[in-house]
């Protein structure tokens, strides 16, 4: 027992304890939908908000990460946020995550959408849960 307690004692000041410094970043979840044939996650952004970051994860390991910092982007809300070109194949699921800063104001926040893509034997793709 007297070992226990130092060792334990150790790990507790090693991993920290939270705080007023280590909040969880807000996640805002946005819905996907296909317009023309094409992969769209609608805008849930507000007026002064801006995405600084992109972030695209497949189940196949495929991932695309893009900064925004010097060219921010803000779409007006249920208009479809940026994809940059990234090809999403029907059979896996993705995670895409943005980045959103608000002007005069220090905190961010994310905007996630976690989604499957399938395609018909026509090639019309659609978006699942």
């Amino acid at each position: 027992m007297q070992r226990i307690l130092p060792v334990a004692g150790m790990l507790f000041l090693l991993t920290g304890c939270p705080g007023p410094a280590d909040r969880a970043v807000p996640r805002i979840p946005a819905t996907v939908v296909v317009k023309d044939n094409s992969i769209c996650p609608l805008s849930p952004m507000r007026a002064g908000e801006q995405i600084t970051a992109l972030q695209i994860y497949s189940d196949a390991g495929d991932k695309l990460i893009k900064l925004l910092d010097d060219a921010p982007v803000y779409v007006p809300q249920d208009g479809c946020l940026p994809l940059f070109g990234y090809a999403f194949l029907p059979g896996k699921n993705y995670v895409v995550a943005y980045d959103v800063a608000a002007l005069n104001q220090a905190e961010s926040h994310l905007i996630v959408a976690e989604f499957s893509v399938s395609s018909d034997l026509s090639g019309k793709i659609s978006v699942g849960d």
